[in-house]
């Protein structure tokens, strides 16, 4: 939903909702030996946080990741009409990315960031309306963070160093997520 340039080389991509999966680099167009560095985080710096001093509000905070670093890195082949790739063998939580393009010369557009969403492909069966918008976006949250623990198994704190399935998470909202999603082949496979 919006791209800024808040330092010369950095650019922030807030794709408009946390989720958990993959950015994909579309048609971007970079010399040969060129390194994209993609870093999600949740959240934009703020004033409050712990570990920050002075929060600039246009730059990712990755406090809450502890260990985990949440980078993906890219090394354009210099192809001729652009370059489209995506990791594999990962993902991660998020809703920002910092794409660090410094001293490439390469400058990112919307159209060349798309975000893929993994998650179990479990059915939905839960269409909740309220009368109240708080609740409605609140049902609306719940859900989403239930979809982007469901990866296979159970999983706790998607953007964290512990994307494992240590039953926490799941043991606090299973009864929640039953009556979200049609769970009952994906656990009788778990």
């Amino acid at each position: 939903v919006a791209l800024t340039n808040p330092r010369k080389g950095l650019y922030v991509a807030d794709f408009g909702r946390r989720l958990t999966g993959v950015v994909r680099l579309n048609r971007m167009s970079c010399k040969e030996g060129t390194r994209v560095i993609l870093r999600h985080a949740e959240i934009m710096q703020h004033a409050g946080l712990p570990d920050v001093k002075t929060a600039d509000p246009a730059m990712i905070y990755v406090g809450e990741l502890r260990g985990a670093r949440a980078t993906d890195v890219y090394t354009c082949s210099g192809r001729a009409g652009g370059e489209t790739w995506q990791p594999s063998l990962t993902y991660h939580g998020f809703r920002f990315v910092e794409i660090n393009v410094t001293n490439s010369g390469v400058r990112p557009a919307a159209a060349m960031l798309t975000a893929l969403h993994f998650h179990s492909g479990v059915a939905l069966r839960t269409h909740a309306h309220f009368n109240s918008t708080t609740l409605n976006r609140m049902q609306h949250l719940a859900v989403s963070a239930q979809q982007s623990n469901l990866q296979t198994i159970p999983t706790d704190c998607d953007q964290r160093d512990e994307r494992l399935g240590w039953m926490g998470d799941a043991s606090l909202s299973s009864e929640a997520m039953a009556l979200n999603f049609e769970l009952a082949p994906a656990l009788a496979w778990w």
